[in-house]
């Protein structure tokens, strides 16, 4: 990748301001950086040639005290700016990544995998603030500084300028050279970070299955080896890092020497004069150092880089053309569905219809389809032929002319194994309706028979951590209240009576078939025999396949 892609200031608003702010900052920074240097030497110089006293120079020192404190200023208030914008923009790139996966249906699933594509979201793109906040101000930084300086040491010695010149390029062509390993070394580490998580993502869910034929002690073997070689591969980017680190450091010294050198040996035949040489001297490693720190910073920023061309092939994507939306829904219709699922048969769903009032179960055995149409409705996936109709006051839209945003408005999802951010059951909850007073969240619960005393702190009990203090039943029955809560049209469960007992199941269906009796669409994915014998709405995929 480019050190700036220009699709970066496409993408994110933060970026654009940060950019000129960071201008801005480095023209100045450079300006305090000549100013200061040009103090030091002629106040030195004053002292020890001309022999004035420190009070005769009482306004330069204070005037030098001043550029000193400005300059600190301003580099504190680069590294604040580039903190808070590290954080603005990679909360704006997560935010459209997460709009262009939900828009695209499974189509990134399928190429990077649940583990791939949740390692690119999170640990990705949080690896991009080593390059927001310090690869990125510095290489605006390096850009300005170096240049200014060394333009300024020409104009007051053009044979030192002549040494900057042939010197200076070495650094970058060093950094770069060292880069192409790095980069390298650090695309071997990601790959492996990928296989590691996407194996331990299998490993958790076929735990189950594992420990039942014995066999979950066999997988830790595998485990350490996978987790081996994330580690050899780390501690190789880290070895680059610092061998570049050091043959960087060694070029910029060198440069610094061969030009003290030649300024002391003029100074000596008195071909140049003693400020004008300190000058040089005082300002020179000004030059070397800002181009040192962006080849330093490269390091810390490459793991974000190799995840940017991941970001911006999903951001490049081109946007689907949907605009259409509706405020009431009377039904959804269906016709025979193909969906093509990589390495698998193709799985054909039978056409179907889920009308406002009434409630449509799912049945059959696993594989036949049934989440997958679920799926569907949500627009997570995309078939490869057949089309859904929705029935709405404005006539029958394609589902695929419905955005994606308005369609999720009006659906309220519990899947299989519902999953909670870290919070409080009250806090989950009012993220179907943040208005809920604590009254209607606890009449909500016990209408899914959980009774407040059953939480070990209320409403307070703590929700999405490794200790969550409920059963998987009770924890169902949260999700169920939070998709009941929702203001929605249209209701997707899937398996929401899995792990109650029989008592709360009954208590359940009479829920949801008071909900369809309230114009809402149910459909209800299940595999509960009580629940099957009492609805008259029941398609079995198995059969209609």
């Amino acid at each position: 990748m480019k050190p700036l892609d220009p699709r970066l200031l496409r993408y994110s608003r933060s970026s654009r301001g940060f950019i000129f702010t960071t201008v801005a900052l480095a023209v100045l920074s450079a300006a305090t950086t000549i100013t200061q240097a040009y103090l030091l030497a002629s106040i030195i110089t004053r002292l020890f040639v001309s022999q004035q006293s420190f009070i005769e120079n009482k306004k330069a020192i204070t005037f030098l005290a001043v550029v000193f404190l400005c300059r600190a200023l301003i580099a504190f208030t680069i590294d604040q700016i580039s903190t808070t914008a590290s954080s603005r923009i990679r909360n704006e790139l997560r935010n459209q990544i997460m709009v262009k996966t939900l828009d695209s249906g499974a189509q990134d699933v399928q190429k990077l995998g649940s583990a791939g594509l949740s390692l690119l979201i999170t640990k990705g793109i949080n690896d991009l603030d080593g390059y927001f906040s310090k690869f990125l101000p510095q290489l605006f930084i390096a850009a300005i500084i170096p240049l200014t300086v060394g333009i300024t040491i020409a104009v007051q010695d053009w044979q030192a300028g002549v040494i900057v010149l042939l010197t200076l390029p070495l650094i970058p062509i060093f950094g770069i050279l060292i880069g192409r390993f790095t980069a390298s070394a650090t695309e071997k580490k990601w790959r492996s970070l990928g296989i590691l998580s996407t194996y331990f993502l299998d490993l958790l869910s076929g735990l189950t299955t594992l420990k039942v034929y014995g066999r979950e002690k066999i997988q830790s073997a595998k485990l350490k080896e996978v987790g081996d070689s994330y580690r050899k591969e780390t501690m190789s980017v880290l070895r680059i890092s610092f061998l570049s680190s050091l043959a960087l450091e060694l070029v910029a010294t060198l440069s610094v020497a061969l030009l003290a050198v030649s300024i002391g040996l003029r100074l000596v035949n008195g071909s140049i004069a003693l400020q004008t040489g300190l000058f040089i001297l005082i300002i020179a490693p000004e030059v070397y150092w800002p181009i040192r720190q962006v080849a330093g910073y490269f390091h810390a920023a490459a793991d974000g880089l190799n995840a940017f061309e991941k970001l911006f092939k999903i951001l490049d994507r081109p946007a689907v053309n949907r605009g259409r939306s509706f405020k009431r829904l009377n039904a959804i219709t269906w016709s025979q569905l193909t969906v093509e699922y990589p390495d698998r048969a193709p799985l054909q769903i039978p056409s179907g219809q889920i009308s406002a009032g009434s409630t449509q179960l799912l049945i059959g055995p696993s594989g036949v389809g049934k989440s997958t149409l679920a799926n569907i409705l949500l627009g997570f996936v995309q078939p490869t032929s057949g089309e859904l109709l929705f029935s709405t006051e404005n006539g029958d839209i394609p589902l695929s002319e419905i955005a994606a945003i308005d369609l999720h408005k009006q659906i309220s999802w519990l899947p299989q194994e519902p999953k909670f951010p870290i919070g409080t059951v009250a806090q989950i909850l009012r993220h179907a309706k943040p208005s809920a007073t604590d009254n209607e969240l606890e009449e909500l619960l016990r209408e899914v028979d959980l009774n407040i005393s059953d939480l070990s702190s209320g409403l307070g009990t703590q929700l999405g951590n490794l200790k969550q203090p409920l059963s998987i039943g009770q924890l169902r029955k949260i999700a169920l209240a939070r998709a009941l809560l929702k203001d929605c049209q249209l209701l997707i469960l899937d398996e929401p009576t899995a792990s109650v007992d029989d008592v709360s199941e009954e208590i359940i269906s009479k829920i949801l078939s008071k909900k369809a009796a309230q114009g809402a669409l149910v459909l209800l994915i299940t595999h509960r025999q009580q629940m099957i014998s009492g609805s008259t709405n029941v398609t079995d995929m198995a059969r209609t396949n």
